[in-house]
């Protein structure tokens, strides 16, 4: 009876049953009362399940790992561990269980650094073989970053079952393996596994990582049952706005049976990374319809897509609304959107002021926004105010020093360039490199600025001689301030033209046919204003979509315009 109460989540049934037996003085053996501290574990009735704990004639592991569960589910970490104490103090047995629960408590703790020190433990008592065990040590491991030791467990693991499979796939995703966990996927699959929903979602943050939206696609496709579950559906939404399509995103979020938080977080900042920030915002309007609240990461999508639209008295408004009506605390990323929203639009004495009156020390994140935004306005002043802090927090910062150097040249004040650049090769410091990539058939191809490596490059550099031609015809003129380097101006042109995203996109309107899907480019670094008005212009001219994803957002091209309203 005790047992068909947990079943069904009647716990108040359950503590009737208890009444009955202590009414007719019924004595309860070792299972009976390990089933009715489960009860009261599971009913989150921690007290109770303690009383019937201490007060139980005999105990066994199971009995000590049952509390022990029910107080790290409770976040009472400090009577776990006095349990765990006091079950080796009574020389309980060490078996599978036991050390699962502990590696779990690792996990909750923020402990996870001494999973080498349990992994020892379990190996002298054998139990590495055991899939509880070694899946416990994959998710041990993952929080850890130790990727080559969760290797190791789950290789241990005799017989792999969907979870052991499951944890190794999200633990590579997680640490940025994706290669290595899109093999992972493969193998399981190749051997027989079904994926279910959590393991799909695993995955798919590695298509995510490896920007392969084909593949992701193709995932998309494939027939399960987890269409309308909304992990998997979260998961996606996270991917197509990822990787450029977000229109499908709003697809798989308009076909979820249930929208989570998870949902409506993805959806506002997909709209936001996309430079739609009004269909963002129409997004928070439909979540406030509803009984899902919004916590701090709906602000940050909602005050990124303020941010990203210029959108100044809706940002601020929403500012004060988040500490008023939500009672949500703002933290760095919400200042940092709103640092980033009144200097992008010039109001840098503002955002500074902002800054110094955050209620904890600004971070770095607050001073590079306004670094950034000095750099678009030639604020050489403040500029160097942000770089100054930036520096004294981070002297390594590679970043700082280019923005720096930029804002300088933009300026034409060249020997401040140089010295810059000296400091930067005193301290060992190297300028990240302009790339793009595209993926092609599966293949990703890199390019870099004015390169000749590729070996379709004759014609991609006839593309570029083509594409030049027209976009003179169309009244382009090159913008000679977007190179930030002291050369002649017909040097400058040429550099335009060989921008790492041209080569890019010669190479996609070279491979791909003429009315296909959108071109898609990545770009690590900020898209520069000339390529941005070129893409805008050859979006009209071959009458194909572009989309190119730069460090800070998606662009969408299409005859002759781009999403971002040319505010980025």
């Amino acid at each position: 009876m005790l047992q068909r109460c947990i079943q069904n989540g009647d716990h108040l049934t359950g503590r009737a049953h208890h009444c009955a037996i202590l009414k007719t003085g019924n004595c309860l053996d070792l299972f009976a009362h390990n089933v009715l501290l489960n009860l009261y574990v599971n009913g989150k009735s921690l007290t109770d399940a303690r009383k019937v704990f201490d007060e139980m004639p005999e105990r066994n592991t199971i009995s000590f790992v049952t509390l022990i569960q029910g107080y790290a589910q409770s976040s009472d970490f400090v009577q776990a561990l006095d349990l765990f104490s006091r079950l080796h103090r009574e020389g309980q047995e060490l078996n599978p269980f036991v050390f699962t629960s502990a590696l779990k408590l690792l996990v909750a703790m923020e402990w996870a650094e001494l999973t080498p020190s349990i992994h020892s433990s379990i190996c002298k008592l054998g139990h590495e073989s055991n899939a509880f065990v070694g899946t416990a040590l994959v998710d041990s491991y993952s929080v850890s970053g130790l990727v080559d030791c969760a290797r190791r467990a789950f290789d241990g693991i005799l017989c792999k079952d969907m979870v052991s499979w499951t944890g190794m796939v999200a633990c590579y995703a997680e640490n940025s393996c994706f290669l290595e966990s899109f093999q992972v996927f493969s193998d399981m699959r190749r051997i027989g596994f079904r994926p279910n929903h959590f393991t799909l979602a695993a995955v798919l943050k590695a298509c995510v990582g490896l920007e392969a939206f084909d593949l992701a696609k193709g995932l998309h496709g494939m027939k399960t049952t987890y269409d309308k579950n909304t992990v998997v559906g979260n998961a996606l939404i996270d991917m197509y706005a990822k990787c450029g399509s977000i229109k499908d995103a709003r697809l798989v979020f308009n076909g979820l049976t249930k929208n989570d938080e998870v949902s409506w977080n993805a959806m506002i900042s997909g709209y936001s990374m996309h430079g739609l920030g009004g269909e963002a915002l129409k997004v928070f309007d439909m979540m406030q319809e509803t009984d899902v609240r919004p916590n701090q990461m709906t602000f940050v999508g909602v005050l990124s897509a303020c941010s990203n639209g210029g959108l100044l008295s809706k940002g601020e408004a929403y500012f004060k609304s988040m500490i008023h009506d939500h009672g949500i605390e703002p933290c760095v990323e919400h200042y940092s959107c709103m640092v980033w929203l009144l200097g992008r639009l010039g109001h840098l004495d503002r955002a500074l002021k902002l800054i110094k009156e955050m209620p904890f020390e600004p971070s770095l994140m607050a001073w590079r926004a306004l670094l950034g935004a000095c750099v678009i306005h030639n604020d050489v002043e403040i500029g160097k105010l942000c770089a100054k802090h930036i520096l004294e927090i981070d002297p390594q910062d590679e970043s700082t020093h280019v923005l720096l150097s930029n804002m300088y040249a933009r300026t034409r004040r060249w020997a401040n360039v140089a010295t810059v650049r000296r400091s930067m090769k005193t301290k060992g410091l190297n300028k990240e490199p302009g790339l793009s990539w595209i993926e092609n058939q599966g293949t990703v191809h890199y390019f870099t600025v004015d390169d000749a490596s590729h070996p379709d490059k004759k014609m991609i550099y006839g593309m570029l001689e083509w594409l030049n031609m027209k976009t003179r015809q169309e009244s382009y003129s090159p913008d000679r301030n977007a190179v930030l380097r002291d050369i002649e101006d017909d040097q400058k042109e040429r550099h335009l033209w060989v921008h790492s995203e041209r080569l890019a996109l010669a190479f996609g309107l070279i491979k791909t046919p003429s009315g296909s899907s959108p071109i898609r480019i990545i770009k690590n670094l900020r898209i520069c204003a000339d390529c941005h008005a070129v893409m805008k212009l050859i979006s009209k001219i071959v009458k194909r979509d572009i989309i190119v994803r730069d460090m800070n957002r998606f662009h969408h091209f299409e005859n002759g315009l781009c999403s971002c309203g040319d505010y980025w």
